[in-house]
């Protein structure tokens, strides 16, 4: 079983329920963390919040301002402990199989996380692997580089990641390249490339 699902929401409220409706595993609890999105997408998140899976035991929602990627995967973690955690973008579609593989790798071998066939778009990290790295780096805002800076960390330890094989799970919505979350919103375009050459840095 997956103990925690933790998903960071801002936009895109069709793909996060593709998301939400691709999961084929056994979950014990969805967090949804609602990161300052608009308020127009209200009937969305309530029909997330109403939504009942045989595979997920519980579904917990969180809405405050934007902590960025970093302080949502954080405030996963730190409110809801668990032996690891699978941390996704909204706009991830797993394929048939997916998680259930991720979640072998991750409890039979000694690693810090686990990646699925995107990198950090859908990955699990365990508790021994923050214990010893620490959380994702806040100052990292609004989002990219935050899992670059924690694994670059967890390098420096000499601490596992492993990539699963033979994962197909779909980033995105088919049509564009790059995030679905800044790609729908013409703002976050413009600010995402001065924030993104900034946390490079």
């Amino acid at each position: 079983m997956i103990p925690v699902l933790g998903i960071p929401y801002f936009n895109r409220p069709d793909l996060l329920l593709r998301c939400l409706d691709s999961i084929d595993h056994p979950v014990g609890r969805v967090v949804l963390v609602m990161n300052g999105g608009p308020r127009d997408q209200v009937p969305t998140i309530i029909r997330a919040e109403a939504f009942h899976h045989p595979q997920v035991g519980a579904f917990d929602y969180l809405w405050h301002r934007n902590a960025g990627v970093a302080g949502a995967w954080n405030e996963i973690i730190k409110l809801f402990p668990a032996d690891w955690w699978l941390l996704a973008n909204n706009d991830i579609q797993f394929s048939p199989g997916d998680l259930g593989r991720l979640a072998e790798a991750v409890c039979k071998t000694d690693c810090a996380c686990a990646y699925g066939n995107h990198g950090a778009s859908w990955f699990g990290v365990t508790a021994p692997g923050i214990h010893a790295v620490g959380l994702f780096d806040e100052n990292i805002f609004p989002a990219y580089l935050e899992d670059c800076d924690w694994s670059y960390r967890c390098d420096l330890l000499g601490k596992r990641r492993i990539t699963v094989e033979g994962c197909s799970s779909v980033h995105g919505d088919g049509r564009q390249s790059g995030s679905c979350t800044v790609n729908a919103t013409p703002e976050l375009q413009k600010k995402n490339c001065r924030t993104h050459s900034g946390n490079f840095n």
